[in-house]
């Protein structure tokens, strides 16, 4: 037994000893920063009068001082003549873009101080429908000429011959909400220019493209800048990636004032001005045979991504690009993308980055290409899965799908049929009770994001380099006590990767995974690139795989130093030790090893190295850059079947979820209960995006959802009452080293397809425009 906590980032929590963004030390003279923020969603800035802040004993730095520190707009990833800064220069775009910030020695004085900052407003008639930016009457970015920063028009197979000799087609119209991903801890930052200098702490999910983007924005180097995380953050969900706006304003204002800056947003500027999964306006098309075999499918996208088109969208549509197909052998697709632009908060990451709404509406679809046809649904997903993976790379065989994806050999039909049991048996209790209804959702999870996806936004002539960043740095290394030292340039947002790592490194040693101790903070000092972080279930298939091959080397180089101390050329390893193999009693352990190749370092042979640590890149062998608009978008693919058991009230149409089954096989699994932790977690996150969440706008672009009493976050009564089983399958993936898929974001993607498919079956129709409130449910059954 370890003489560790079971769950060592969870007893940091429990027991109040977590480290987070505000508990990092403050520098002497630490000024904080509150931002003045548009009260409009357009409207152009004729003035700023900061006098009154001076006056009142602030300090304040409005467009044109910000200008002098930030002369460069951010990147984009699509081919628009958009500049985006993190701050508005001549007019205001979405309520509570920043447009000044004030400092003072108190972080309440600099919020009172706000008041006294005085801007002149023309205000402008605001787009904030995707039929108002489509007739683009109001232009929202002049310079752009419309109000689509992106259109993607692509074909894989025969798509035209599909359709035009398929006898059933089915077509559907989906909308889908503009949501929050909810973390427990607001955006923070800590930034202090000093020297040439640039330090930040900052609650950010990995170095990402973060210091980059900064660096760019402030005209610095990227070897001046240096970003740093606290030991713990409290979640994301993809949302903390779009924290480089605000560092680069502390940045800014630490600059302009010669003092270290600190601020931390508030839960109501988290939900006016943060970050948010975009709306989507979405058609499906899927052409078939009479007895349900599917011939080609068309999407029709078109992704309001608000304000700009900051990074890293518009990859949320291109994010499943090589699962297009979900789970199905299809060899037709065709797929229209539009980034839409609006007066709202721009979008970026959020939890399963693209494949909640796009799951929503292919298996809503399905679900109604079923329907049409009078076919079982269970059974005419079943007879559309994949069986055959016929392409052979390594030591693994994959399915190449027609949009460049490769899904490693699974049995799809053994994870689908592990549901039906409780399937059938609740559509027999169904026959009793008319309220209850039945749906499902199968799909394929993707993981280990593969960077260049991000290309597809550009056309393929107009593509400057090649892209397929996926891998990560991994160190390992002994110290002089014999304690194993891992380190990764990540984040702790509570998901047990501590824990893991110190498990999985210690079964490479045959140690406790006590004298394993793990360091999974972001600093940019150490060794990073620009794919490290904590995002897209890159974890168990990536990082983990990293950990272990630099455990092996380790182990390599402590052979080598074992022979040498040992005085023989054949060295067994087992249980910390090594061993004379020609005579077994001759031992030495990690500590002693580790503390001789310290002390003494000069009496190695020459030609042994000395180094007690090992660093790896590793880079997912199949993730490669774009070819044409065909990519392999994902390090690795995984077969997720889903269950929704809901009960409708008919008074008040109220849904409540009676159980939920997931049946899934992530490859090796590393430990289960922090599989089930995930799995619970992505199927409250899912219920929440289909029942509850939304954010709100009237129709002057001014958010109504400004506080958690309005933003409808379910809480532990709608959890209460549902049973919830999860199936594992274990089928370790031969293609990476870990064995490992991931299994964070997949629940999520599924359970808004899979609540809607259950409804439909109590009503008879399915609803296409979430959240499921109970008005859209009686509109639906009263007519």
């Amino acid at each position: 037994m370890s003489k560790l906590p079971h769950y060592r980032e969870g007893f940091r929590a429990v027991t109040g000893s977590g480290e987070y963004i505000d508990d990092v030390p403050t520098p002497s003279g630490t000024l904080y920063m509150a931002i003045y923020r548009s009260p409009y969603a357009h409207a152009k800035i004729l003035r700023v009068d900061l006098s009154g802040v001076f006056e009142h004993g602030g300090i304040a730095y409005g467009p044109d001082d910000l200008a002098k520190v930030i002369p460069n707009p951010f990147p984009l990833a699509v081919d628009a003549p958009i500049k985006y800064y993190p701050f508005a220069r001549d007019k205001a775009r979405f309520v509570g873009e920043p447009i000044a910030v004030v400092l003072a020695d108190d972080p309440y004085k600099a919020i009172d101080l706000l008041d006294y900052v005085q801007v002149d407003f023309e205000p402008l008639r605001p787009v904030l429908t995707f039929e108002d930016a489509l007739k683009g009457d109001l232009l929202v970015h002049e310079e752009l000429k419309s109000n689509v920063a992106m259109y993607r028009h692509m074909k894989f197979g025969p798509v035209d011959k599909a359709f035009s000799e398929s006898p059933v087609i089915i077509k559907r119209e989906f909308r889908y909400q503009k949501h929050n991903a909810m973390p427990l801890e607001t955006y923070g930052v800590l930034a202090h220019y000093s020297g040439g200098e640039l330090n930040i702490w900052a609650n950010a999910q990995g170095p990402l493209l973060i210091t980059y983007f900064i660096s760019r924005a402030l005209g610095l180097s990227t070897g001046s800048t240096r970003l740093f995380s606290p030991r713990d953050v409290g979640g994301s969900f993809g949302s903390k990636y779009a924290l480089y706006p605000y560092i680069t304003l502390a940045a800014a204002a630490s600059i302009l004032s010669g003092r270290p800056v600190k601020w931390v947003e508030s839960r109501t500027e988290h939900l006016v001005s943060s970050n948010s999964g975009g709306a989507r306006l979405g058609v499906v098309e899927i052409a078939a045979t009479r007895d349900g075999i599917i011939q080609g499918f068309r999407f029709r996208f078109y992704e309001d991504v608000g304000a700009y088109p900051r990074p890293p969208d518009p990859g949320v549509l291109f994010r499943v690009h090589g699962n297009m197909n979900g789970a199905y052998d299809v060899r037709a697709i065709e797929v229209e993308n539009y980034v839409i632009i609006t007066n709202k908060l721009p979008t970026g990451l959020n939890r399963a980055y693209g494949g909640p709404p796009f799951y929503y509406m292919l298996e809503i679809a399905v679900n109604e290409l079923a329907r049409e046809l009078g076919i079982d649904p269970l059974e005419l997903r079943i007879k559309n899965l994949i069986r055959e993976f016929p392409k052979r790379i390594g030591d693994e065989h994959f399915y190449e799908t027609v949009t460049g994806g490769l899904y490693p050999r699974q049995d799809y039909e053994r994870v689908v049929r592990a549901i039906e049991p409780e399937y059938r048996r609740w559509l027999e209790e169904r026959k009793r009770n008319p309220n209850i209804g039945v749906g499902i959702a199968v799909l394929i999870e993707p993981a280990g994001t593969n960077l260049g996806y991000t290309d597809l936004a550009i056309e393929p002539s107009k593509r400057k380099y090649p892209h397929s960043g996926s891998g990560s740095y991994v160190t390992v290394s002994l110290d002089m006590s014999g304690y194993i030292r891992v380190f990764v340039n990540g984040t702790n947002e509570g998901l047990g990767h501590e824990t893991t790592l110190a498990e999985v490194v210690a079964s490479e040693f045959g140690v406790d995974p006590s004298v394993v101790v793990v360091e999974n903070r972001v600093d940019t000092t150490r060794t990073w690139t620009l794919s490290d972080g904590s995002y897209s279930s890159r974890f168990a298939p990536i990082v983990v795989s990293a950990a272990i091959l630099a455990a092996r080397q380790l182990k390599e180089k402590l052979i080598r130093l074992a022979m040498a101390a040992l005085g023989t050329d054949k060295v067994g390893f087992e249980n910390g030790q090594f061993y004379d193999i020609n005579n077994p009693s001759k031992r030495t352990d990690l500590r002693r090893l580790a503390s001789s190749v310290n002390w003494d370092p000069g009496s190695l042979p020459e030609g042994v190295d000395a180094s007690l640590s090992a660093t790896v890149f590793y880079q997912p062998p199949t993730v490669k850059a774009a070819d044409g608009d065909k990519i392999n978008s994902s390090a690795t693919y995984a077969i997720q079947a889903q269950l929704a058991v809901i009960e409708l009230d008919p008074d008040t149409y109220d849904i409540k979820v009676r159980k939920y089954v997931i049946a899934h096989d992530s490859g090796r699994i590393f430990k289960r209960e922090f599989v089930d932790g995930q799995l619970m977690g992505g199927l409250m996150h899912g219920l929440a995006l289909t029942l509850y969440e939304e954010l709100m706008y009237d129709d002057q672009g001014n958010p109504l959802t400004t506080n958690l009493d309005i933003y409808e976050s379910p809480t532990l009564a709608e959890a209460v009452g549902m049973e919830v089983e999860f199936i594992h399958f274990e089928t370790p993936t031969k293609h990476l080293v870990s064995g490992a898929h991931g299994v964070g974001e997949g629940a999520m993607m599924g359970v808004p397809a899979a609540i809607v498919n259950a409804l439909a079956s109590i009503i008879g129709k399915a609803i296409t425009d979430l959240p499921l409130r109970p008005y859209k449910i009686m509109k639906a059954v009263e007519g």
